[in-house]
Order: structure tokens, then C-alpha cells, then sequence
């Protein structure tokens, strides 16, 4: 779909973060709330890791520990970011996950449609994006599926056009784990090897079998998470896992 000159609709949208007062909140288009989010995100682009999508230092050198380690260590491929997590991107995912702002859910679904529309070529090879799992039974810490619902409405936005993949679920998590934020990354690989690891189940391995999967979180942060999930769809039979995420958490060494 051909880009939206934002300068010529009328009205023109509020900007990124003031969805709630925008005349397109609610009959806004993929094109419309992907270009006016373009304007107010850090949008990853050139100079940045191919496996992590972090900006790289002077040097070249993606200092992100999955990075230097070899493919069949990593499991999965690479991620594409549309943004890193910053300024109204990072405030809008904060209000969405943690205030239960479940309105945010279509604005991000736009937002991944229109990301995909304009760069068609993030699916050359994949068979389906699939959500990342979340835990939503008794003791988890978030009752409702964030993920999956950003992925139900990017899937009605899109019409058809892209091929979200969420009944059945490929990959499942089957009780709750340590929460990650705040965690150093050697506590984050620590949980993610054994907490994680335990709690992940692939429910029918024969759908999985010889399929390419990008699977879509909200935010990246080093891999560990999604090295779990790529491990299992890895041993279930997929022949490749890769990523696709709102959000690309700055990096700290």
C-alpha cells in the first residue's frame, strides 16, 4: 500500500502517544497510524546489528551475548524491529501492559500492519507470524493476553494480507515464571534456562514441521526469551525461527 502524506488529510492526527484525542482512533487505516507513528519513533534503520537489530557501536561489534554465539546455539535467526523503545513508543507499550490500556492493542496492530505493508519484503520466506506465549491462568501476574491481542486486531487490520497464524497455538507456556524486568542478563538467561524452559510445550508438532516462523513479542530485549521459544519449534521441527517486534529495549552492556 502506497504511503500516507499526513500533511494532506483533515484533519491531520494528534501524534503518536495522543491516540485517545485523534479523529482516526477509531476509523484509522494501517497506512494512517503507521505513518503518523513514524514521525514520532526511533524507527531502526541502517547501522544496526542483523541478528538483534541494536545499534551498533563505532567498532561494529554487537556486544549482545546470543550475537556472537553460533546459530545452532542461538536457535533463532534474527529479529526485525520497527522502532527501539523509547519516548512515546515506550510510554504507549507501559500504559498498554501495566495500566491495562487494551485500546492501545489496535493503535500497535496498526502500527505492525502498516510496518509490514511498507516493507513487504520481512516476509520473503516466512509461513506464518505467530504470537509470542503468554501465561494468563491461575497465579499469572496478567490475566488477558497481550500479545495475542495485538496480533488478533493487526490480523482484522490486515484483511488477509499477511498471514497471522493464531488457532492453533504453536508454542504454549503453561504455568507463570520470574518476571525478567529489572533482571541483569545473566539472571534473565538464567531464568529463561530453567524457569521458562520448563513452562514451554508445543502442542501439535506436526503443524510445526518443516515451517518458518517469525514469532512477534512487544519488546526485544537480548534473545534469551526468544531463544527459548526458537529452541522448541527448533526441536518440534521448524526449519527456521526469527522475530518481528514493536519495540527493540535500548541495549546495556
Amino acid at each position: 500500500m502506497p504511503a500516507v502524506n499526513l500533511d494532506r488529510l483533515d484533519p491531520q492526527p494528534k501524534g503518536f502517544g495522543r491516540c485517545g484525542l485523534c479523529a482516526y482512533r477509531d476509523v484509522g487505516s494501517a497506512a494512517v497510524c503507521f505513518a503518523c507513528a513514524s514521525r514520532g519513533m526511533d524507527l531502526v534503520g541502517r547501522g544496526h546489528c542483523q541478528t538483534c537489530d541494536q545499534k551498533l557501536p563505532e567498532s561494529g561489534r554487537c556486544s549482545n551475548y546470543w550475537c556472537n554465539r553460533p546459530p545452532d546455539e542461538r536457535y533463532f535467526d534474527f529479529i526485525y524491529a520497527i522502532s527501539m523503545r523509547s519516548g512515546s513508543l515506550q510510554s504507549a507499550i507501559n500504559l498498554y501492559k501495566y495500566d491495562n490500556r487494551r485500546g492501545w492493542a489496535a493503535i500497535f496492530g496498526r502500527v505492525l500492519v502498516g510496518y509490514l505493508d511498507e516493507h513487504p519484503w520481512v516476509m520473503e520466506g516466512w509461513d506464518a507470524i505467530i504470537p509470542s506465549p503468554t501465561y494468563t491462568g491461575r497465579g499469572a501476574r496478567r490475566r488477558w493476553d497481550h500479545i495475542r491481542l495485538i496480533l488478533e486486531k493487526a490480523d482484522l487490520e490486515a484483511g488477509g494480507r499477511w498471514s497471522f497464524q493464531l488457532d492453533p497455538a504453536y508454542v504454549e507456556k503453561s504455568r507463570e515464571t520470574e518476571s525478567l524486568v529489572g533482571k541483569t542478563l545473566v539472571e534473565r538467561r538464567r531464568i529463561c534456562e530453567t524457569e521458562l524452559r520448563d513452562a514451554l510445550r508445543i502442542p501439535s508438532p506436526d503443524g510445526v514441521t518443516g515451517r518458518r516462523f517469525l514469532v512477534f513479542d512487544d519488546v526485544f530485549t537480548d534473545g534469551s526469551t526468544l531463544r527459548e521459544i526458537a529452541r522448541f519449534l527448533r526441536d518440534a521441527g521448524a526449519l527456521q525461527v526469527g522475530s518481528i517486534v514493536l519495540a527493540r529495549q535500548p541495549w546495556k552492556s
